[in-house]
């Protein structure tokens, strides 16, 4: 049979008549000529083989197809593209049979995108057949004795392999170029021109393809992670060894056509695949199979148990409903078997399917039910990260529905209030409860957020007072909960306060009042309250909430090299003080960031350099094409008593040698802050194209942010007086990309688009260097100052408008990036402490143990710059990193070359060799450093499965200085170093281990999702030598932050129409 045949083959299905041959995608390949084969169910019955066979060459030997889909295709339509019919579909959705081969596509766990390729390659060796007629078979194959479950009889096999690559296309590479390579690669397959010819650029582009799932006939393909490069070099070894052809496709005859026999009268044929009972079963197994994945995903990421009676109560009730959905899917798809199988032997109509699928035994898979199952389980997962969160930041968690009294839920939120208060009022102790709910959480998140951040700081701030923060969760109360409520126990016995009845806020009483009132409902005691209580002491009330910090408005400037940040952020403290140009050219202009450029003055174009301001280290005008801004530093204006706004100058995008590093310290910087309200993109208005723009600013921004920041995004175009204050040739250009790129959901309206001009502040700083101007020029200044201090205004408004992005509450890839690399010395450095206490219970040393101790510093060290101190801690010798100033008082790390191998010193380590606390048992310190170091590794995984910048193992720089340190050790004359030469035995056996769980991981093909992820850094961080080291990490980098951040006191701002 042809090609087209076989084609036409396919889609018919299987055809009334008893002679009709039918052909079938192999999943089980140990089918033979002459194996007997049940098609209602897609199954083999047995595995006999025919002796009489003939074969021959096909004609057309190879085929080659480039694929591409988006989020919308599922797995299995997909499965049509590369010649899998209708009914084989069909068998496996509903897992008639087991996915083999090629098949096994289903099973990929990755996003599927606009990046996704697929890449399908088939060989042909050979045709086999019987030659077989009517009611004459029994002559070459003898006929089934006993009764059989089989249809039909294979009678012909199409022998090769086949390969499936499924590519995902790393973000950092153009998606038209790994194209170019995959439509040349395909075209060389498709006609046989192998070896393959691949350039030296085309094998560095695969080389940088690692993110591929293989699959394809398992005589070749023995695992997914094989690389592009290997398939394409055994594809000509594959096509000459006949051991590794497999069958490709059965054709295959029904037995009632082959044999004479009452036995063989069951008939087995098709309905049509476009029957529309048939079809709707696809789509319904599809729609219940996504859902119910979502839901393995959200319980998988779900705590045990949790704290909180009720939450756990609640968790055990889904999990129970969860245990039912799940055999409601096995009964739902057993019914549905059941059925296609007898339409297909045409015992039952289709129709019939329809009845199954209402049958109201299955009503919980419905997608209105589903839906509503996964949104209560999210926000359970909700709740716990939200308990998780709190926990890190030492505040206890309490669900106002764990109160009971006498076997009752207390019915007021008054009650909840005296009875919390009775139950936390300890002299001793100084308690702030936060009374809060999911829909006030939700509702007034700016608030939520502000005053998360005040508690605390202000716990923080009072570390020897013992301020203990509770968080009161009214989610699930009946009483709606109208705001935010802080309770600060205990309270001085003079504040007297009063609740307004119409809203649950509390509002200080005047003194003339305070005498006059007699009672309040939350002086009286409750009723309900439990009787193992203690006897309560005067119930103190309600504080208001009063937030005395202004409001903190972080904008972050973005932008390539020479559009003007810099120029942008002096111009506008300019603005801020001066009522107009001319007051500005008559007093002395503010120069935040020193300025060095050309301008150009006269009817005869002549060019003056000007310069003004202190020399600043970070900023260089003596290199051409590199960014001026060496590091992000914040310019702090306090506008009033109420708003303080952070502009954050960044590096310039654009230098090639540079870039990634750029784009990284930008993003690290930003991830130490608490939340962004702006993210101010500045182009300039007469840009000719995008491309730097987009690659290395927009799209790695992106990578950081999720959807939800998308209208903090504002655009601001700069030197816009040539465009007569408008976007330009720049505003075209950019409506396209977004529009290519399917960014369509970045806003980019007039109401978040801002047209500047700083040649106002360039024409103050010529003045002031002596430089004239015509009076024509200087009324364009004028008009440009106004013009732009205008568009200032306007930006503040929207600004105050946007929505608080809090970079804490959402998760990124790249913002895990971040976290994941914050983690990476902490976690290598609490490995060391496991190995040195293993290596002590080893020598019997089990009365002391060695504790890890962790300081922050505010100095840039790496191990290539920083002092080296050899100390003797127990029988330890340890290296101590420390600080070295050169004698003009500047830091070392300047000098050190951005290439070395060498990591950065974010805190210091110090070890101490302490006895073991009475009752503290020893742990096994041994499988305890497995499981740590292979958890380690689990995150490594996930940086490698990420389209980032990430090419080495930032955990190898590490332990190889690990190495190098035990090495000195050793070389160190008259010390007894015997313990140190155990801790260098396992550092070296860490190589090893990690390459064995690096095979493990590459098996099991894990893709980590970001909520396991998390959970895995939550787990880690939860151990306190880590979270001590994590704080230290944060601290320092605070201090850093705060050596480049420059503030601006509000007397210095003097136009009324900033105020």
């Amino acid at each position: 049979m042809n090609e087209t045949s076989r084609s036409q083959s396919s889609l018919n299905l299987f055809k009334t008549q008893d002679g009709y041959p039918i052909e079938r995608k192999v999943i089980e390949p140990s089918g033979r000529l002459g194996s007997l084969y049940d098609a209602s169910t897609d199954n083999l019955i047995d595995r006999h083989s025919a002796q009489r066979i003939e074969s021959k060459i096909p004609r057309k030997r190879f085929t080659c197809r480039l694929l591409s889909r988006d989020q919308s295709t599922d797995l299995i339509s997909f499965l049509k593209d590369i010649d899998f019919d209708d009914a084989i579909r069909q068998s496996i959705c509903l897992q008639m049979i087991t996915p083999r081969g090629i098949s096994r596509l289903i099973e990929y766990n990755q996003v599927v995108d606009e990046n996704t390729r697929f890449l399908y390659y088939c060989y042909r060796a050979r045709k086999e057949w019987l030659d077989v007629t009517a009611h004459q078979t029994h002559k070459i194959v003898a006929a089934p004795l006993n009764p059989t479950e089989a249809t039909h009889m294979i009678t012909k096999i199409l022998w090769g392999f086949e390969v499936l690559c499924v590519i995902q296309i790393p973000k950092h590479e153009s998606v038209n170029s790994v194209d170019q390579l995959l439509h040349h690669i395909c075209d060389q397959l498709q006609n046989n021109r192998i070896p393959i010819k691949l350039n030296s650029n085309d094998r560095q582009l695969i080389n940088q393809l690692n993110n591929i799932v293989v699959y394809g006939s398992e005589t070749c393909i023995n695992q997914a992670n094989t690389s592009l490069l290997t398939i394409l070099t055994r594809i000509q070894d594959w096509q000459k060894d006949s051991n590794v052809h497999q069958p490709l496709i059965y054709t295959m005859q029904p037995l009632r056509w082959l044999y004479n026999g009452p036995q063989f009268n069951v008939p087995c044929s098709f309905p049509r695949p476009d029957n529309p009972h048939i079809a709707r079963i696809e789509i319904v197994i599809k729609r219940i199979n996504n859902q119910i994945k979502d839901l393995e995903e959200i319980f998988r990421n779900l705590p045990t148990n949790f704290s909180s009676t009720i939450l756990d109560q609640r968790l055990k009730n889904l999990q129970q409903k969860y245990r039912f959905v799940l055999n409601s899917q096995d009964n739902f798809q057993e019914h549905l078997r059941q059925a296609l199988k007898d339409i297909r032997r045409h015992c039952i109509e289709p129709p019939t399917l329809d009845d199954i699928i209402g049958d109201q035994r299955y009503e919980c898979l419905r997608n209105s039910e589903l839906d509503k199952f996964l949104t209560n389980i999210q926000q359970l997962l909700n709740k716990s990260i939200l308990i998780e969160k709190l926990k890190n930041n030492h505040i206890e968690y309490f669900n106002v529905f764990d109160i009971h009294s006498n076997q009752e839920i207390p019915t007021t939120i008054d009650n909840i209030d005296a009875i919390l208060k009775r139950t936390y009022s300890n002299k001793n102790d100084s308690v702030i409860l936060w009374y809060s709910s999911d829909r006030l959480k939700r509702e007034k998140e700016d608030l939520y957020q502000q005053i998360y951040q005040e508690l605390t700081w202000e716990q923080q701030q009072h570390v020897e007072q013992r301020i203990k923060l509770i968080y009161v969760d009214f989610s699930y109360f009946k009483d709606k909960l109208e705001d935010f409520i802080i309770v600060r126990l205990p309270l001085a016995e003079t504040l007297i306060t009063e609740r307004d009845s119409k809203k649950d806020t509390v509002h200080l009483l005047p003194p003339s009042k305070q005498r006059a009132r007699s009672s309040s409902p939350l002086s009286k005691q409750s009723s309900r309250s439990s009787p193992t209580l203690p006897k309560p002491p005067p119930v103190p009330p309600r504080e208001p909430l009063s937030i005395s910090k202004p409001i903190e408005i972080n904008v972050l400037l973005l932008g390539e090299i020479g559009v003007g940040k810099s120029t942008f952020i002096n111009a506008f403290i300019n603005y801020l003080k001066f009522e107009n140009l001319q007051q500005a050219e008559q007093d002395e202009p503010v120069v935040l960031i020193p300025v060095s450029s050309l301008i150009t003055v006269g009817d005869r174009s002549d060019e003056f350099a000007v310069k003004l301001g202190n020399a600043d280290s970070n900023e260089n005008h003596e290199q051409q094409g590199q960014s001026v801004t060496q590091q992000c530093k914040s310019y702090v204006f306090d506008l009033n008593n109420r708003l303080r706004l952070r502009f954050i100058d960044t590096p310039g995008i654009g230098d090639n040698t540079r870039d990634i590093k750029t784009i990284d310290h930008i993003l690290t910087y930003i991830n130490n802050l608490s939340h962004l309200n702006g993210i101010c993109l500045l182009l300039k208005s007469n840009t000719a194209q995008l491309n730097v723009f987009y690659h290395l600013c927009l799209n790695q921004l992106l990578t950081y942010l999720t959807p939800t920041a998308y209208n903090n995004i504002i655009f601001c175009f700069t030197n816009t007086r040539s465009t007569l204050y408008a976007p330009g040739d720049t505003g075209l250009l950019l409506r396209k990309m977004l529009d290519d790129e399917h960014l369509n959901n970045i806003p980019f309206k007039q109401e978040n688009t801002f047209c500047f001009d700083s040649e106002s502040f360039r024409y103050l700083v010529a003045r002031k260097c002596g430089i004239n101007f015509d009076e024509y020029q200087k009324q364009e200044y004028i008009s440009s100052w106004y013009t732009s201090v205008t568009e200032s205004v306007r930006l503040l408004k929207y600004i105050r408008k946007c929505k608080s992005y809090y970079l804490e509450d959402w998760l990124s890839p790249r913002k895990a990036i971040f976290d994941i690399l914050m983690l990476v010395r902490p976690l290598l450095e609490t490995l060391r402490l496991i190995i040195y206490n293993w290596k002590l219970s080893e020598a019997k040393i089990s009365l002391n143990h060695m504790v890890l101790n962790s300081n922050p510093i505010d100095i840039e060290m790496c191990t290539n710059c920083a002092q080296i101190k050899v100390v003797e801690v127990g029988p330890f010798w340890l290296i101590q990193y420390q600080s070295a100033i050169l004698d003009n008082n500047t830091n070392q790390h300047s000098c050190c070359p951005i290439n070395g191998k060498h990591f950065l010193i974010e805190f210091n380590v110090t070890h101490e060799f302490v006895p073991l606390p009475a009752g503290l048992k020893n742990e096994r310190w041994q499988s305890s450093f497995h499981n740590f170091l292979f958890k380690c590794d689990r995150l490594l995984h996930f940086l490698r499965q990420q389209e980032s910048t990430i090419q080495d193992d930032p955990f190898q720089y590490i332990l190889e200085r690990y190495l190098e340190e035990e090495e000195q050790i050793s070389q160190i004359p008259n010390i007894n170093s015997n313990m140190n030469k155990s801790i260098y035995d396992v550092l070296k056996s860490i190589k090893q281990i990690r390459e064995e769980n690096r095979r493990k991981l590459l098996e099991s093909n894990e893709r980590l999702s970001l909520n396991l992820v998390y959970q895995i850094i939550d787990e880690l961080i939860a151990i306190p030598t880590v979270r001590k080291q994590i704080d230290s990490i944060k601290r320092s980098r605070q201090l850093k932050m705060k050596q480049h951040e420059r503030t601006i006191p509000k007397n210095l701002i003097r136009n009324k129409i900033f105020a």
